[in-house]
């Protein structure tokens, strides 16, 4: 492990175990995490008539509300994607289930018959949009001339438009027929207390940085005792 990852991930002497299927070694039942790493990276997952869709945070912004929580401040927590775009946030609804946020990716002209994608949307990769814009052609509901993936370090594909058609009328309709832009829909759906529950993100940073307190709690109780044992 990092060590940050060290730092805020993992500690041996707070840690709760368990044994391993064959009782031969111990094994983590949970790391304690001192840090809200469940809304800095997020998750998505199905269960039984559950599901979960939780967005990843900004790494800053999640530590800004935690101290603004400590001081009784009031927060606002939005998602923030590694892979850019531009969102609406004005229905997350504080991640709630029922909530939705709209992502679109950046579309830059680069002349009067080229559109260049830099950015895309959450959970899509260069490949699944390429495969939309495609199909959105192919069905007539978008005229290009062809497509070009020259994605390396940071997304980059370049539409070339069809000669008869203008090149803002072509944004509207990627806008309008592919995944350039999504809907989503956060779900919260958490395991707090043993059980699954439907909590805002705000609440899961309340839970974290409380839970976080704990563990520093129990830390300095242990140096207590081991700095006792050797006076």
């Amino acid at each position: 492990l990092s060590k940050f990852a060290l730092d805020v991930l993992f500690n041996h002497k707070t840690t709760d175990w368990m044994r391993s299927y064959d009782g031969r070694n111990q094994e983590p039942i949970t790391l304690p995490v001192k840090f809200p790493l469940l809304l800095a990276q997020g998750a998505e997952g199905i269960a039984v008539g559950l599901k979960s869709m939780v967005l990843p945070h900004n790494f800053n912004e999640l530590l800004d509300a935690a101290v603004s929580y400590l001081r009784g401040e009031p927060f606002v927590l939005y998602p923030d994607f590694l892979t850019g775009g531009l969102v609406d946030c004005s229905k997350y609804s504080d991640g709630h289930r029922g909530g939705v946020v709209k992502v679109r990716a950046r579309i830059q002209r680069q002349d009067l018959r080229t559109l260049v994608i830099s950015e895309i949307p959450y959970g899509k990769d260069s490949g699944k949009l390429i495969d939309s814009i495609r199909k959105a052609s192919e069905s007539g509901k978008i005229k290009i001339r062809k497509i070009e993936d020259n994605t390396a370090a940071t997304a980059e594909i370049v539409v070339h438009v069809a000669p008869d058609v203008s090149v803002d009328k072509t944004l509207d309709a990627l806008y309008a027929f592919t995944d350039c832009e999504i809907s989503i829909w956060p779900n919260a759906c958490v395991i707090y207390e043993d059980r699954p529950h439907f909590l805002s993100v705000s609440d899961i940073l309340r839970y974290s940085v409380d839970s976080t307190q704990e563990l520093l709690r129990r830390e300095l109780e242990i140096r207590a005792e081991e700095l006792d044992r050797k006076s």
